[in-house]
C-alpha cells in the first residue's frame, strides 16, 4: 500500500515498486553529458543509433533461450497473447537486424541507448530498470569485429571520462575446445559451466578433479579460470592443449589488432569470464573499474542469435551499465558539472517577455520568474539548478550576477551575457 504522511498528504519519497529509483536533475544531467560522450564514441566508428519497443512478444525474447529471461516481467495484450518488458537489448537489436534490415549490405553497425527491466531478486541489488548504451556489429565473423568491439568499448569508456579501467577477455570457444583436447566428458561440462558462471572455484576444481583425477591435465583444468595474461598465455594454452591452438592463434592475432587501435594496454586475457548468457559463441568480455563492484560493461561475440530470427548472420557487441558506469566516475572524483549557460531572469514570465524570447532566440535558455518573486529566490533556483547568471531588471536593462566569476554588471541586453569569460 502506498505510503502517505497524514500531515502534509505527500506520498513518501521512499514509495516505490522494488528495485525503482528517482533520477533527479543532477545525476540526469551527468548522466545526460555521460550518454553524449557514448554516442560519439560511437558514432566515430560508424555505428548508427536504433530503437527498439519497451514491450516485445514473449515467444520472441524466448528464442533467445536464455534461462535467466524466465522471471522477465509479463504481461498481456487485449488479444491474450504474452508481452514481456524487454529484460535484456541484444535480443531485441538482434531481432530487428534479422528482420527490418535482413537486406541492409553487411556489416551492420548499430547502437542504442535504452533502458531495459529485470525484476528484483536476491543476489541482485540493482535498480529494476537498467539503462544502458551498447552496440551489435552484425555480419563480421573475424578476429577484426572482435578487435573493432574492444576498441569502441575502450574507446567509448574513455571518452566518457573514465581514465582506470580493464578489460577482461575470455572465450567460450577456447574453454570448449579445452575441455575437448583434456578429454572432459559432455555429460560433464554443464556443471562445470554452471560453476564458472558464478564463479565458485571451489566447485570448478572440485568438478575438474572428479573429471580427470589428479593428473597434469586436471592441474591445467583446475587452474583454467584463474589463468590471466596476453600472447603468453596464449601460446602457452595451445602449447599444452592443442586442441585449442587455432582457438588461441585467433587470440593472438585479437591481441594484436587490439595494440594496433591504441587499446591493447586496457585488455588482458582472462579466462575465468564465462556469461552467464547461452548465445555466446566465442570472445566474452567484462570491463572493470575502480569504485565499483560490478563490470561497468559486458560483450561478446553471439553467432547463432540473429539466425533464430529467421537471418543467420555472425555478430559481436556489448553493453554499458549507465548507472555503474556513472558510478564509477563519481568514485574516481570526476568534477561536478559546472553552471549551464542560461540567465535565471526575474520579471521573464510575466513582464519581460519580449526579452526573454529576443535571449532564448539568441540561444540562451531563460528561466523565467514572475515580477513579484522574493528576493533571493532567483538567486536559490539558479544555485539549485545549476544556472550560469542571474538577471535582474535595473534602469533600462539588467543588472546581471555571473555565478562562475562572480561579477555583476550593467547589460542593455540579456545577449550580453554571452560575453562573460569561461
Amino acid at each position: 500500500m502506498t505510503e502517505v504522511d497524514p500531515a502534509t498528504g505527500r506520498v513518501a519519497a521512499a514509495t516505490l515498486p522494488a528495485g525503482a529509483k528517482d533520477v533527479l536533475p543532477v545525476e540526469a544531467q551527468e548522466l545526460g553529458e555521460v550518454e553524449r560522450a557514448l554516442r560519439g564514441a560511437f558514432a566515430a566508428f560508424g555505428y548508427r543509433e536504433v530503437r527498439t519497443p519497451v514491450l516485445e512478444f514473449a515467444d520472441v525474447v524466448d528464442r533467445a533461450q536464455e534461462d535467466v529471461l524466465r522471471d522477465a516481467f509479463r504481461l498481456f495484450d487485449d488479444g491474450g497473447r504474452v508481452l514481456v518488458l524487454r529484460p535484456d537489448l541484444t535480443i531485441p537489436v538482434a531481432r530487428l537486424v534479422a528482420t527490418r534490415m535482413a537486406d541492409h549490405p553487411g556489416p551492420v553497425r548499430v547502437c542504442y541507448v535504452a533502458s531495459a527491466f529485470r525484476p528484483p531478486a536476491p543476489g541482485r541489488p540493482r535498480a529494476t530498470e537498467q539503462r544502458q548504451a551498447g552496440v551489435e556489429l552484425v555480419g563480421e565473423g573475424s578476429p577484426s569485429g572482435d578487435a573493432e568491439a574492444l576498441a569502441l568499448l575502450v574507446g567509448a569508456l574513455r571518452a566518457a571520462g573514465l581514465r582506470e579501467l580493464r578489460v577482461g577477455v575470455g572465450d567460450v570457444a577456447l574453454t570448449r575446445a579445452v575441455l575437448d583436447g583434456l578429454g572432459v566428458a559432455p555429460e560433464r561440462r554443464e556443471a562445470l559451466q554452471a560453476a564458472l558462471t558464478v564463479r565458485n572455484l571451489v566447485e570448478w576444481r572440485r568438478l575438474a578433479r572428479e573429471a580427470l583425477g589428479d593428473g597434469a591435465a586436471s592441474r591445467l583444468l583446475c587452474e583454467l579460470p584463474t589463468m590471466r595474461g596476453g600472447r603468453a598465455l596464449a601460446e602457452r594454452i595451445g602449447a599444452e592443449v592443442p586442441a585449442s591452438a587455432a582457438e588461441c592463434e585467433r587470440l593472438a592475432t585479437l591481441l594484436d589488432q587490439l595494440d594496433a587501435h591504441g587499446v591493447g594496454d586496457a585488455v588482458l586475457l582472462d579466462l575465468g569470464v564465462l556469461r552467464d548468457w547461452r548465445y555466446y559463441s566465442g570472445v566474452v568480455f567484462e570491463a572493470f573499474a575502480p569504485g565499483v563492484a560490478a563490470p561497468v560493461a559486458m560483450g561478446g561475440r553471439y553467432d547463432g542469435l540473429a539466425g533464430r530470427f529467421g537471418r543467420p548472420r555472425p555478430a559481436v557487441g556489448f553493453a554499458i551499465a549507465l548507472d555503474l558506469l556513472h558510478g564509477a566516475l563519481v568514485a574516481a572524483g570526476a568534477p561536478a558539472p559546472g553552471p549551464r549557460a542560461g540567465v535565471v531572469l526575474e520579471g521573464g514570465l510575466d513582464r519581460d517577455l519580449a526579452a526573454a524570447a529576443a535571449a532564448r532566440r539568441a540561444g540562451i535558455p531563460v528561466v523565467a520568474l514572475g515580477g513579484g518573486a522574493d528576493a533571493g529566490d532567483a538567486d536559490a533556483l539558479a544555485a539549485a539548478d545549476g544556472w550560469r547568471w542571474v538577471a535582474r531588471p535595473s534602469g533600462d536593462g539588467y543588472r546581471v550576477v555571473d555565478r562562475v566569476t562572480g561579477d555583476a554588471r550593467d547589460c542593455a541586453r540579456l545577449e550580453e551575457v554571452l560575453a562573460s569569460p569561461a
